[in-house]
Order: structure tokens, then C-alpha cells, then sequence
């Protein structure tokens, strides 16, 4: 199983946008000489599996946005993605070195006393350790039933295949984005992410702010509207409806059996809208041109 995905320059970009600074980010994963990241940022050196976890926490970003894994974890993914060397893990739960380092290598299985420690220091289940086992032995494990894709995603997928693959990789669009928001507000491992399926809420680290406006440049890039890629749209426009029934003081559903919008709403709605096109149709009536 191949490990976490890293990228150096993504990094460093996602390092400046957190405003960390290079000894602040080495400090975090207990190093004293700052020269190691920029090691991992020019590529030259990689981190450690295990030291993952601290710097997407230090960075304040989703570490499967930042580096991201495809497929199923075996024992070593589990170990790294808990924050453990292999000889910290044994000794937190007191097993032997020799024995963990066989298992994850596929060599000889944990043993059964084994099991529930390291479930419980991994903050796995039983069932996702012995599944993890069973990959590091190279046997098939069904991957866990997948829920339905964000309509985010699978917009973003459409936009994206409409696009000549020149112009379709995650950094390209990302570059583009940012070149018309004027700043950088979203990075290429963030629409990677979206792109694989990742809720918008994890890879903005569950700031709407961030959210809505990265929502707002990717529209703007492809040329829809930003309810389009909104995949709260629906209860956002609910939202708008239930504010003009309380401006106009009507109701929004209709009562009794009929169902549907009230013909009140209905009314109002009408009315805007022909408002709305009367407007964008009439001649302009601005000064006249000196």
C-alpha cells in the first residue's frame, strides 16, 4: 500500500497561506533547525509517515486534502495516521518492536492480545485494525461501501471535463481562480480534493467564509452561477423564499390540501421577475455623453 501523497510546494503554499513560518512549522513536529522543512519543500528530503498528522494540524488543513492516500490503509497507515513511530507505538502499548514491525511488513500476525491496544492508541475499531492486517498481507479487502458524491463534486467533475486536459489539472484551475479573485484564495490539493469526492466543509476546514468565497471563484472561472456549485443551494433559496414571505408578509405555503407555494408567494415571485426583465430590457438612462 503505497503511503500518503506528499507534495513539497503544495505544502509550502498551503505553509504561507496559514501564515506558519518555517522553525514554527519544525517546532510542531519537534524539530529545532527550520532548514528541515525547507528539505521537504524543495523535495530534497521527506517527512517521516508519522510526522503527517502534526503538520497538516499546525497548517490547519484536512490531511487527506493535503496529502492524500487512495485506497485502503494498512498496519503502517493506521500507525502513521495515528502520529506514531513504529517503536513508540509498541512501547505506548507494550508490545514487542520486532513483532509490530513484522506484522506491518507481512511477515508474522499481531498477536491476539495485540489487538485491542492498538485499536484503541490508532483510534480505530477492531474490525478497521484486523482489515489493515489483511492488506499488509496483500489479501483483497472490499472497500467500505461509499456514499453518494456532493453535487458539488460531480458539477465540478462536468465543468472540469468540458475543459481540453491541458487546462483541467487542479493546479491549472486553482492558478486560474486565484488570477481572477486577484488573490489566492484556493489552493490545487483543494480542488484535487473536491474533485475526489472530499465534503466542501472538510477541505476548508470548516470555515464557511474560506468556503463561500473559494465557491464564488471557481463560478466566476467557469462562467455559472454560484448557486451552480452551491451544494446548499436548495435550502439557500428556501432560505430567500421564506425572507420574502416575512417582507411581504404572506404565506409561503398554501394552506389547507393544496400544497405547493401560495398563491401569494406566487404572485410576488411573478412580479419580480417581471420587474427584473423589465429592467434589463429598458434602454439605458444615464447622462447623455458630453
Amino acid at each position: 500500500m503505497p503511503p500518503r501523497r506528499f507534495n513539497g510546494p503544495q505544502m509550502m503554499r498551503a505553509r504561507r497561506a496559514a501564515d506558519v513560518s518555517r522553525r514554527e512549522l519544525a517546532a510542531a513536529v519537534g524539530s529545532k533547525s527550520q532548514a528541515i522543512v525547507a528539505g521537504w519543500e524543495t523535495e530534497k528530503t521527506f517527512p517521516p509517515g508519522e510526522k503527517l498528522p502534526a503538520i497538516a494540524r499546525e497548517l490547519r488543513v484536512d490531511i487527506d486534502v493535503l496529502f492524500p492516500r487512495e485506497g485502503m490503509c494498512d498496519l503502517a497507515d493506521l500507525r502513521c495516521d495515528a502520529g506514531y513511530a513504529q517503536y513508540a507505538a509498541a512501547e505506548e502499548v507494550g508490545i514487542s518492536k520486532y513483532g509490530l514491525s513484522r506484522a506491518e511488513r507481512g511477515e508474522r500476525r499481531l498477536d491476539d492480545a495485540w489487538i485491542g491496544p492498538l485499536a484503541k492508541l490508532y483510534g480505530v475499531t477492531r474490525d478497521q485494525l484486523l482489515a489493515a492486517q489483511r492488506v499488509a498481507f496483500g489479501e483483497a479487502v472490499p472497500a467500505p461501501s461509499s456514499t453518494d458524491l456532493p453535487a458539488l463534486t460531480l458539477k465540478l467533475r462536468a465543468q472540469v471535463a468540458e475543459r481540453p486536459e491541458s487546462e483541467s489539472s487542479p493546479d491549472m484551475i486553482a492558478a486560474g481562480v486565484n488570477q481572477e479573485a486577484g488573490a489566492e484564495i484556493i489552493r490545487g490539493d483543494q480542488v484535487e480534493a473536491l474533485l475526489r469526492g472530499m465534503p466542501a466543509d472538510r477541505v476548508f476546514a470548516g470555515t464557511q467564509a474560506a468556503r463561500a468565497i473559494a465557491i464564488t471563484g471557481l463560478a466566476s472561472y467557469f462562467g455559472v452561477s454560484e448557486l451552480h456549485f452551491d451544494d446548499h443551494a436548495e435550502s439557500r433559496v428556501l432560505d430567500g423564499l421564506r425572507y420574502l414571505a416575512s417582507r411581504y408578509n404572506i404565506a409561503l405555503a398554501a394552506r389547507g390540501g393544496e400544497g405547493g407555494v401560495s398563491p401569494a408567494m406566487i404572485a410576488v415571485l411573478s412580479d419580480l421577475l417581471n420587474r427584473e426583465q423589465s429592467e434589463s430590457s429598458a434602454p439605458w438612462r444615464g447622462r447623455s455623453p458630453a
